[in-house]
């Protein structure tokens, strides 16, 4: 069966509860959070909240496969806690941002400590802007791969199936494949299908590789509303059913 993410907004869901309960009701059981949780980082909660934190997604029945983290790569000890809580948690990836010359050393010997892997996306907005970049950064660190935005390749004028993922390694490295689509000409967001992101031809090439990562829904579109939300889940399972 195939895996799939989501990242609840906000806007839709403002609390932790609330935002496993919006996830049941688009039917997906994987979650993507920030390290920020009902207004606290998670590296600074205590004990008993990271466990209140633990036993709603063991009611929901949810897991966190995916959290993005904005602590500088120089912060150790914020970090140290951070993966330490991810654990509780039972984390399955960390995405970090890392800025050009960072010393990855500390974060990758927790990632191995931990046994949580790292993540890398592809931004128009930073130097992980192509994917010889990200895929650098992956074969240096122990357990870690890509997530892969279709969208931000749009935004580099670029195909990303055609110009990226067909004709480079990073295709033996993706773990999330976003459910993302734009224009090129005015490097804006748009509904799937509409735009030039490729994500039909991204999907059916990499699930006849055997792809077993997740496709992940995250809210790309400006005030994206439930009913995007909805109305995204079900362009792209209709799609897959037409593979």
């Amino acid at each position: 069966m195939y895996n799939f993410s989501i990242e609840i907004s906000d806007k839709i869901a403002s609390s932790f509860e609330e935002k496993l309960k919006t996830s049941s009701l688009l039917g997906i059981n994987n979650i993507e959070i920030g390290d920020v949780v009902d207004g606290k980082a998670l590296y600074s909660m205590t004990g008993e909240e990271i466990e209140v934190l633990r036993d709603l997604l063991i009611d929901y029945g949810k897991r966190i496969v995916l959290l993005t983290t904005t602590l500088p790569l120089s912060d150790k000890e914020n970090l140290n806690l951070l993966f330490r809580k991810a654990l509780t948690l039972n984390v399955k990836g960390i995405k970090i941002i890392p800025e050009e010359n960072d010393d990855l050393t500390f974060v990758s010997k927790l990632s191995k400590s931990y046994g949580i892997s790292l993540l890398f996306e592809n931004s128009s907005k930073s130097f992980m802007n192509n994917e010889n970049t990200v895929l650098e950064l992956i074969k240096t660190i122990y357990n870690s791969s890509a997530i892969f935005n279709p969208f931000e390749y749009v935004c580099m004028q670029r195909h990303p199936f055609f110009h990226v993922y067909y004709s480079s390694k990073i295709k033996n490295y993706i773990s999330f494949l976003r459910i993302t689509d734009g224009l090129y000409n005015v490097h804006e967001p748009i509904m799937l299908y509409h735009g030039c992101a490729e994500v039909k031809e991204l999907a059916s090439i990499m699930l006849s590789r055997s792809f077993d990562g997740y496709f992940s829904f995250t809210p790309y579109l400006p005030d994206m509303t439930l009913e995007q939300y909805k109305e995204l889940i079900a362009t792209f399972k209709k799609q897959l059913k037409n593979m």
